[in-house]
């Protein structure tokens, strides 16, 4: 599989011996900003600890989307839709928010 240098342009984070690691900055912006169509209320829907990439697995050449929690590392969303993760990361913050 031919690699995509428009999922790669935000720069390696990390690379072991099966996948590779480039950072997602644009999901990462979406997922740090708090909403805007709230209002200025008080409350404050940005999920700053969540930290978004894409995932190439070297074996097969396929690119995954993940969000992982900086607090302890986990990957909490894997997608291979860039509209998938967008909506994902606006479904948290509505439970943020609202849950």
């Amino acid at each position: 599989m031919k690699r995509n240098q428009f999922l790669e342009m935000d720069g390696l984070y990390w690379e072991s011996e099966t996948h590779e690691w480039f950072k997602d900055r644009i999901s990462t912006q979406h997922a740090h900003k708090k909403s805007e169509l709230w209002g200025s209320g008080t409350q404050n829907d940005a999920l700053t600890n969540l930290y978004c990439y894409v995932v190439r697995d070297k074996a097969t050449g396929e690119y995954n989307r993940v969000a992982v929690n900086n607090l302890n590392s986990e990957v909490v969303y894997e997608t291979k839709s860039l509209e998938d993760l967008g909506f994902w990361i606006d479904k948290m913050k509505v439970i943020k928010r609202f849950g």
